[in-house]
């Protein structure tokens, strides 16, 4: 399975508690629900904290043949969103964990850096493993938040009225609720006979 499958169906299963609980711990406004990346202006990350940020996420979900990936989802504004509305210590973990990176990447590249940050993602034990791992559901978070990862990438088309049910036809749908409604009644409880109340 492709990594970016595995990304798409993680995401379509967790997205809805990922995001109540990234809205509970790293953002306290509700501000950032239903974001837009026009007109944006940085808040909290520098010019090149941007850049930096905008380069690893979109290692995390690149572009593909399917659809776009984080970089043109301007996944980056979406984490400088939510971070500017975080408490001092999370703002904290993000610009030391940026600052890991960039070193990591300076004896290296910045590929090797994210993937040895990445190397024990499941059981993180240091504080550039557990970067990874916050840098990993933000770029997710905000991916799947996007136009462009719910429609291009997820296909989403909105609630939609069918006109027709593949491979059913109306007197099937209808047979079948019948059905179902006369196993509701024959297995709801019958009231009892009230006795004569002159015994």
């Amino acid at each position: 399975m492709k990594r970016r499958t595995a990304i798409r169906i993680v995401a379509l299963s967790t997205l809805a508690s990922k995001l109540e609980a990234v809205g509970a711990s790293v953002c306290h406004s509700s501000a950032v629900v239903g974001w837009s990346a026009s007109n944006y202006k940085l808040r909290f990350f520098s010019a090149e904290e941007n850049e930096l940020l905008d380069q690893l996420m979109e290692m995390i979900i690149p572009a593909d043949n399917h659809s776009p990936g984080a970089h043109a989802a301007q996944v980056s504004l979406f984490a400088d969103s939510m971070v500017a509305t975080s408490n001092a210590a999370i703002q904290k973990q993000w610009r030391e964990g940026l600052k890991r990176i960039q070193e990591q990447a300076a004896k290296s590249s910045l590929a090797e850096a994210l993937a040895k940050s990445a190397a024990n993602e499941g059981h993180a034990t240091t504080d550039i493993e557990r970067f990874f791992r916050d840098l990993k559901h933000m770029t997710v978070n905000g991916y799947y938040t996007s136009a462009i990862g719910i429609h291009k990438d997820l296909q989403y088309q909105g609630n939609a009225y069918l006109t027709a049910f593949p491979g059913r036809t109306h007197t099937q749908i209808l047979t079948n609720q019948a059905g179902e409604q006369r196993e509701k009644t024959r297995q709801a409880p019958q009231p009892k006979e009230s006795g004569n109340l002159s015994e």
